[in-house]
């Protein structure tokens, strides 16, 4: 048995991945030759042990990445990473607060950056105007309750934090907290412009039958909207490209009621959902993202994988799998990947999370950031 360096939320993380699935279609390899995209590593190992990111974000060619590493005498303590064009350095603010996991970024450009992050305590948000980062409170939800491992999407002049059962919306100065009925779990958001939003969960109440949930930010509010037809299925992530191409990932029951849950990958065309997942087999981490050409970048490492990180292109038409750069080669590690972005104009899109790297029977985490080199 190994032991295992890791932290809290990464063990949710893998408490929570998918597994294999039975795919209609075969997948295809990366053509060789000249045009086959590579990823290589950016950042690695840099950090101190127990390193994981768990959110990328970009805009121009700035980029943000955060997460948490165990720099304190083993606990965790809050990683906030800025790509400036060229390199990565840790951001090291001291308006930014005692968060021990960063759990989400996003930015519609690169002088608004929002971030999302906890501690034991208490949850925050911060905003980063382009010169300084500055703490937003927090709108105060029923019974002290927080908004759990919440994402967080940006746009110009607004932003939405959605976890759980509540979806906050920030505009002008000010908070408005929206409360779903129990049973209702929202896990992720997107947007594209500062009217128009989607969010993604699940309904698990007992006595009543599972099923997807997915809100539509529109007309200044949140309201529920048609959402894939599979009973059972729990959405995950999800990108919006437009108002008319919205792309989530999900899970369902494994088919003999007992294995682990089975991945799905879903396209919103403006009028019906459509699964697309194909031959996806075995999703570890689902995160989900645009290639800038109306296909996703998926990431998709098998449960228990210990190999180079697996990533999903589809373009549409078809799936297409690629393997991510290793720290080391020739020895034993293993890899997740939770969380992708577009990489602009200079660059594809952005892969975060973490690695493992085994000495003896001890295997210790590190964070991880890759990139898919421009063709």
């Amino acid at each position: 048995m190994r032991t295992r360096v890791r932290t809290a939320l990464a063990v949710a993380v893998a408490l929570v991945a998918g597994a294999a699935l039975a795919a209609p279609a075969a997948a295809a390899a990366p053509a060789k030759g000249a045009h086959e995209p590579r990823w290589e590593i950016s950042l690695a190992g840099s950090l101190p042990d127990g390193a994981h990111l768990n959110s990328v974000t970009s805009a121009g060619r700035d980029a943000w990445a955060v997460g948490s590493d165990s720099h304190y005498e083993g606990m965790p303590d809050g990683v906030v990473l800025h790509w400036d064009g060229g390199e990565w350095q840790e951001v090291r603010d001291p308006a930014l607060p005692p968060v021990y996991y960063w759990n989400s970024v996003d930015a519609s450009s690169p002088q608004d950056v929002w971030a999302y992050g906890w501690n034991y305590d208490a949850e925050f948000a911060v905003h980063y105007d382009g010169y300084e980062w500055e703490q937003v409170p927090l709108p105060e939800l029923p019974g002290g309750v927080s908004h759990g491992s919440a994402r967080i999407a940006a746009e110009d002049g607004r932003v939405w934090l959605v976890g759980d059962r509540y979806l906050s919306t920030y505009a002008q100065g000010d908070w408005t907290t929206q409360d779903l009925p129990s049973g209702v779990n929202i896990l992720d958001a997107d947007a594209r412009s500062s009217r128009t939003a989607w969010a993604v969960g699940g309904f698990a109440y007992a006595g009543r039958e599972s099923r997807p949930v997915v809100m539509r930010w529109k007309n200044g509010g949140w309201r529920e909207t048609e959402a894939p037809d599979a009973p059972g299925l729990r959405l995950t992530d999800v990108h919006v490209d437009s108002a008319r191409s919205v792309w989530a990932t999900g899970r369902v029951p494994a088919a003999d009621g007992e294995g682990l849950a089975e991945p799905r990958v879903y396209h919103y065309d403006g009028h019906r959902w459509r699964d697309v997942t194909g031959p996806v087999a075995g999703i570890f981490a689902d995160a989900v993202t645009g290639d800038g050409r109306g296909g996703i970048w998926l990431s998709g490492d098998p449960h228990g994988w210990e190999g180079p990180p697996v990533l999903w292109h589809y373009d549409g038409r078809r799936w297409t799998r690629h393997e991510g750069a290793t720290v080391t080669a020739g020895e034993t590690q293993s890899y997740e990947v939770n969380g992708l972005a577009p990489g602009g104009r200079r660059g594809g899109p952005w892969a975060v999370g973490s690695y493992e790297r085994i000495e003896g029977t001890t295997a210790y985490q590190s964070e991880l950031i890759e990139r898919l080199q421009a063709r």
